[in-house]
């Protein structure tokens, strides 16, 4: 079942070798983003559901200008965490029903009021897509370098795909991302002095 795995979908997203430095939540944050993502993203106004949250769709559209990868993608909006500010993800789209896209989302924090775009965090460091999956497929693996822990948009694929998603870090962690839930299944063994 290991070779199964490996030769079903192995993607690597390797463009450095440390976390880069966004925006971290705690693990049920993620969670909880992730499947508020899935939600928003299946409502036809996609979480902008009154004037300040479309405002704050159009400033994270202007924000990612010439930043996006060549594909097409959703806004969907968000409450922040924190309670006083507006989340704005893009998230690729695939061109077929039968792909995942893995990696190539964006996360914009928006004002409260949606005119200012805060901060703008690249979910990963390249684009990633699954390609045809085969119904047979049981789990999607990738690195991600982003962040030391699995980004919320993995929650949201996992969802969409109804798979698992392993996911390695650059802290020697490997994760398993299903069923709503973000787990560690493995650490790198600490190095004795």
């Amino acid at each position: 079942m290991i070779s199964r795995l490996a030769a079903l979908l192995l993607l690597v997203c390797v463009n450095g070798a440390f976390a880069a430095g966004i925006r971290e939540f705690s693990i049920p944050t993620l969670e909880r983003l992730g499947h508020e993502l899935t939600s928003a993203s299946q409502r036809p106004d996609r979480g902008a559901s009154n004037a300040i949250r479309k405002q704050a769709r159009e400033t994270a559209k202007a924000a990612l200008a010439g930043k996006l990868f060549d594909a097409q993608y959703d806004y969907v909006v968000l409450s922040d965490p924190d309670g006083k500010r507006v989340l704005v993800y893009a998230l690729a789209t695939p061109p077929n029903s039968n792909e995942v896209i893995l990696a190539g989302h964006f996360r914009v924090t928006v004002s409260a009021d949606g005119t200012k775009a805060e901060r703008v965090d690249a979910l990963s460091n390249t684009f990633l897509s699954s390609g045809p999956m085969t119904s047979d497929a049981v789990a999607l693996y990738m690195i991600q370098l982003v962040s030391n822990k699995p980004v919320e948009t993995l929650i949201y694929t996992s969802n969409l795909a109804k798979k698992p998603i392993y996911v390695r870090t650059p802290d020697g962690k490997s994760w398993i991302v299903g069923d709503g839930k973000i787990q560690v299944v493995a650490s790198k063994p600490s190095k004795k002095k």
